[in-house]
Formats: C-alpha cells, sequence, structure tokens
C-alpha cells in the first residue's frame, strides 16, 4: 500500500499542537513543510474565535458582535468564523432555501480617545518635563547603555548642535518671518533659539511602548538555567539586564519579568556567539495601549522553526501558563545570521504563533479609526510622543491639500491628517497617496482606511445628480488635465487615500507627487534618497502641464519634475546629521525654498536624539 504525503499533515498538525503550537493555516505545496506559514498568506485563522477576540480585544461585548466596519473581519483583521454544531443542524436545514441577506456596510462608531493634544503641549507641562527627572536606578549604576542623561532630558549634545545650526548665518536668512507654527512652543524656554524649538511631547518615564532586548545566559552556556534580558554594554556583547527600567511601559517590565521565570522553568538556551549555536537570541515588545497586552517576537538562532523546536514550543506554552492575559500574540523570527542584525530581511522568517496578526493603536487627531501595526512593519518606540508631531503636520497641511507621503510606513502621519481635516469645520484633504517599499504595510493601512467612516475616505459620489449629456468623456478628461484645469471634489470619484509599495524614487518617477500641493517625508536616518533630493532641488518649470497621472504627461519622463506641483514640503526626520545636508541642499537650490519652521522633538527621553520636523515652502513659482 502506498501512502501519500499530505497524510501525514494532520497527524503533524496535532503533534505540533500538543506542544503549545497553534498552526495558522497549512497550504500544501512543493517545498518542505513548514509549522506555520509567511505571513503574506492570505489564509491566516483566528487563534481563538472570533467572539472571544472580539471580548478580548473590544470595548462591545462579544454577544454583540455580530458584523463590523472590516467587511466580516474582527478589529485585528482576523477572519470571523461562524460556528456550527448539533444543536443548530434543524435550524441551518430550516434556513437553507432562505435568500442570502447581502453584505451592508456599517459605519464604525467612535472609539476611545486616548490622546490629549493640548494636555501634552501646553505651557505648564512642556516647562515640567523640562526639569523632570527619570531617576533610573540601571542609570545610576552606570552599565546601561541606553540612556545619555538621567534628568533634563532637553539638555543633550544634538539638542545643542540643532540649535547652532538653525540660529547660523545662513540658515536663518532662509527663514520666512516668523518661524512658530504652533502657539504653545513660544518662549517657554529661554534657552532655546528664536529658529528652532524644543517639545518634549510624551512624559520622561514610560513612554516606550517598543522595546527590543537582547539575550544571554543567566551563569553559562552549560548550565540552562534561564535567561537574562537587556541592553549590550558599551562596545562590548555583554549584556546588562534592566528588569526595572524607567523608560520602558510598565507592561514591558512585566513580560521581561515573566520571561525570565519561563526560561529558567524550561531550560530555555540562549545563542552562543562563540560558537553559533542556536537558542533565543532577542526579544521585541510591542504595547498595545488600549489594552496594555504585548505582542511578542522571539528571535531564534535557527534557518527555520522546524529546528527551533522543542525549545520553542516549551517556551511558548510556559508563557502562556504563567499569565495567559498578557499575551496580545506571539510570534517567532528565525535568524540564524552571523551578523548583528536582530530581524533578516527574508519574509519567511516569520511565524506567527498564537493571537492575531495585528495591533491597533488610535488616529491620535479624531475619535475615528485605527492604525495597525504587525512586527514586519516599522513602529515608532513612543506612541505617546509621535501622536504628538503627527497632529502638528496635520495642522501644518493647509485643508482641501492634495498630500503624497514618501517612506510612509503604515501611513502614520497621512492618514492623521485625512482624519484631522474631515472634522466638522476643517477643509476635508482633496487625497492623499502614501507609498513605501515595505510590502507589509500596505495590509496595515488598507485595514486603516476600513476603520474609517466612507465619508472621510471615498468622495461623494455625484451619480445620478447629472444629465447623461453632462458626463465627461475619457478624452475630455485627459484633456482637461492637459491644460491644468483641475477637477472640483465633488466630481471625483473612487477611494481618497491610496498606497502603492514602492521606494521613495521610484514613487515619484511613477508619478505618485503629480498634482500635489504638499509633499510629507519621513525618512530613515541616513535621510533622502538622491534621486528625491535632486528632484525637489530642480527649479520650478512653468512649462510643464499640470496633472495627476503620469499616464496623461505628454512631455518624455527625462524632462518631467516629479515634484513641480508641490509648494510645500514636511520633512520630518530621526537623524539630523542626514536633515542638515538635505536642508543646506535645498536651501541653496534653484528651487525656491524657504524655511517657514524647525523644532526638534526629545522623542525619546533620555537618549541623545532629537525628531526634527522642518516645513518648508516654495516661493519662486
Amino acid at each position: 500500500m502506498t501512502f501519500s504525503a499530505l497524510a501525514l499533515v494532520p497527524w503533524l498538525v496535532f503533534l505540533l499542537s500538543g506542544n503549545g503550537f497553534e498552526i495558522d493555516a497549512f497550504q500544501p505545496t512543493a517545498r518542505p513543510l513548514a509549522v506555520a506559514t509567511s505571513i503574506h498568506s492570505d489564509l491566516y485563522r483566528s487563534a481563538t474565535s472570533a467572539a472571544s477576540m472580539i471580548a478580548l480585544y473590544s470595548q462591545a461585548p462579544a454577544s454583540s458582535a455580530s458584523t463590523n466596519s472590516h467587511g466580516g473581519q474582527n478589529q485585528h483583521g482576523e477572519g470571523m468564523k461562524k460556528k456550527k454544531g448539533k444543536k443548530n443542524g434543524n435550524k441551518n436545514k430550516n434556513n437553507k432555501n432562505k435568500k442570502k441577506q447581502p453584505f451592508r456596510y456599517q459605519e464604525p462608531k467612535p472609539r476611545t480617545v486616548l490622546f490629549d493634544y493640548d494636555a501634552n503641549t501646553n505651557m505648564q507641562t512642556a516647562s515640567s518635563r523640562l526639569q523632570d527627572p527619570i531617576s533610573c536606578e540601571h542609570f545610576a549604576q552606570g552599565e546601561c547603555a541606553g540612556c545619555t542623561v538621567n534628568e533634563k532630558v532637553s539638555a543633550i549634545p544634538i539638542i545643542e548642535s540643532a540649535k547652532m545650526y538653525f540660529s547660523s548665518t545662513s540658515i536663518r536668512r532662509k527663514f520666512e518671518g516668523s518661524a512658530s507654527y504652533n502657539e504653545f512652543y513660544d518662549d517657554y524656554d529661554d534657552d532655546e533659539t528664536e529658529n528652532f524649538r524644543v517639545v518634549i511631547p510624551s512624559p520622561v518615564v514610560h513612554w516606550r511602548t517598543q522595546a527590543k532586548l537582547a539575550v544571554a545566559p543567566k551563569s553559562s552556556s552549560w548550565s540552562r538555567d534561564g535567561c537574562i534580558f537587556g541592553l549590550y554594554k558599551r562596545a562590548s556583547h555583554s549584556v546588562s539586564p534592566i528588569p526595572d527600567c524607567k523608560v520602558h511601559h510598565p507592561s514591558i517590565n512585566r513580560a521581561v519579568e515573566l520571561l525570565s521565570k519561563a526560561t529558567d522553568a524550561v531550560a530555555t538556551a540562549s545563542y552562543s556567539r562563540n560558537d553559533a549555536e542556536g537558542g533565543l537570541r532577542y526579544v521585541q515588545f510591542q504595547v498595545e495601549r488600549t489594552t496594555g497586552k504585548i505582542c511578542l517576537t522571539l528571535v531564534w538562532a535557527a534557518a527555520d522553526i522546524k529546528r527551533a523546536q522543542p525549545g520553542l514550543a516549551r517556551l511558548v506554552k510556559e508563557l502562556m501558563k504563567q499569565d495567559p492575559e498578557l499575551w496580545h500574540g506571539i510570534w517567532c523570527h528565525c535568524n540564524d545570521g552571523i551578523g548583528n542584525n536582530i530581524f533578516s530581511r527574508d519574509p519567511r522568517s516569520w511565524h506567527r504563533i498564537k493571537g492575531p496578526e495585528f495591533v491597533r493603536e488610535p488616529l491620535p487627531t479624531t475619535d475615528m479609526g485605527w492604525l495597525y501595526f504587525s512586527p514586519l512593519t516599522f513602529r515608532q518606540g513612543n506612541m505617546d510622543g509621535f501622536d504628538v508631531i503627527a497632529t502638528d503636520v496635520a495642522k501644518a497641511i493647509p485643508g482641501g491639500s492634495k498630500v503624497c507621503e514618501l517612506y510612509a510606513g503604515v501611513g502614520y502621519l497621512g492618514l492623521s491628517a485625512l482624519a484631522h481635516h474631515a472634522q466638522p469645520g476643517n477643509e476635508p484633504l482633496t487625497w492623499l497617496r502614501c507609498s513605501d517599499e515595505n510590502p507589509s504595510n500596505q495590509r496595515c493601512f488598507t485595514r486603516s482606511i476600513d476603520s474609517l467612516p466612507r465619508a472621510v475616505t471615498y468622495y461623494e459620489s455625484s451619480k445620478g445628480s447629472r444629465n447623461a449629456d453632462d458626463q465627461l468623456t475619457l478624452g475630455q478628461l485627459a484633456q482637461m488635465m492637459t491644460d491644468g484645469v483641475e477637477l472640483e471634489s465633488n466630481d471625483r470619484t473612487g477611494a481618497k487615500a491610496k498606497y502603492i509599495v514602492a521606494s521613495a524614487s521610484r514613487a515619484l518617477r511613477t508619478g505618485q507627487a503629480l498634482g500635489a500641493s504638499v509633499l510629507v517625508v519621513d525618512p530613515p536616518r541616513k535621510g533622502l534618497e538622491e534621486e528625491v533630493l535632486q528632484e525637489l532641488c530642480k527649479p520650478f518649470n512653468k512649462n510643464q502641464p499640470y496633472v495627476e497621472s503620469s499616464n496623461v504627461l505628454d512631455i518624455p519622463d527625462e524632462m518631467v519634475n516629479w515634484t513641480n506641483d508641490v509648494d510645500r514640503l514636511i520633512y520630518v526626520s530621526c537623524g539630523f546629521d542626514a536633515l542638515a545636508r538635505d536642508c543646506d541642499a535645498l536651501l541653496s537650490s534653484q528651487a525656491g525654498w524657504m524655511l517657514e519652521s524647525a523644532a526638534g522633538y526629545v522623542l525619546f527621553p533620555g537618549s541623545d536624539h532629537v525628531e526634527t520636523v522642518c516645513i518648508f515652502n516654495r516661493k519662486l513659482r
């Protein structure tokens, strides 16, 4: 008798589930069987039932959750499943011949607001935070490399460098009038220069809602008595434990405590750098602020998840045994590389073990909508502080603008602006285009769009309001765009917000910024790509026709100024040296850029880091 290899699948799933795993989904392929599928698979199933997930992670009781704004998905993007049983057998037979009810869209309901912009930006709060100490015991011991100051968090070298740069003569004469774009910045710190404001956007303690920690054995690599979790000491690979870190969210410190106990209980081995033996290598914690739960990623020194067994299964089972309510989800990332990179670039290295795929965070500028993150997407370490930055960026975008956001991530800044301008009394944005090269971001962006009211994300349909003779043909529409005749917002149809997967330079070349009046950039620490900077430094071409799509351009690509229509540039920087380089290039170019304002945000209190927001306006049009 011959047996198909697929016949073994149920037994493998059964055995692995007995070791504490929940398999997301399985699809037979020609390649070897994987324990968990890649997160890019659309076959994910919920780790628990939809009713229990909604009861745990939403404000509505499980019994009242039937359908929602995600098109039949729960709030974390997990597919909702109908339970079937013997009790419902007769009912199902009776309803067999009934017509299936069509899906009906339901408007999202207002949610709890975590973020209070005024409370975080008033003058009294700002003055207090300038003096508030962190008072961390690990800093006092002198072995923690995480912080450079323990008090007066704005008295750091990078802030002094920024003040000197923006007060230099060459930069000061490029400012246009008043530098301030937020009234609360005015003169609460006498040491600040006129053209550069320093903001501390969050409390100086318990602000970190995402942390990555290294792993080391408690005593020796041979004893298997558990692991310690902390940061590398300066100029070494020796790990200094930080169990009571003052800047960590309390849930992170609780998770570190449980991990330490769990690795001790099941004798988890840590990665040995000397002989490159497998084991637990790094851990990442992401806090969902609305629940305080932790999305945990265990980075295992293994080529694939099969080689992480049985240690991984035992550790996950022990963590769930100790405190199942703490964990929002648990992931494994396999990385057997010899370098210092925490995560490998291969998406097949990611495996979701338990819990929902996405962590939700509320949009900061409104009481509607959510931002979605997975461990594969970039997420700010200080979400409370970045909410202030996102709100300031949203306020700096004029109502009715056409906005292009490069390096958008999951769309944090662009979606915040879209929601802000959709509030009563504000003029809605005409459209929003976001892009980033990480393909995982697009799925998060789509779910965020689904969480917002359709009035925010779609144009009002003009169908039925015109006679057939008044409808524009495609040729007429193309001619209008070529002639520079703009469509009114109520003549537009479809989605206001769109996303493409592309690098910043490629997004420009595909026409993402054509027609955009505002360009928002939030590049990595190295700054703008050279191609992007070159486009922004090109002089305004008055002979280039106004179009919103590259499909109707009638000039060769090499002659196109892909940012020709942009008259406001909002640059959010996490690397000040790169910002200064790009700022010099922009202000010295023939493009006509002038600085309206510059503000530095102490986003990571205790560290020598500043997040800078510069607003440029184009004057030579």
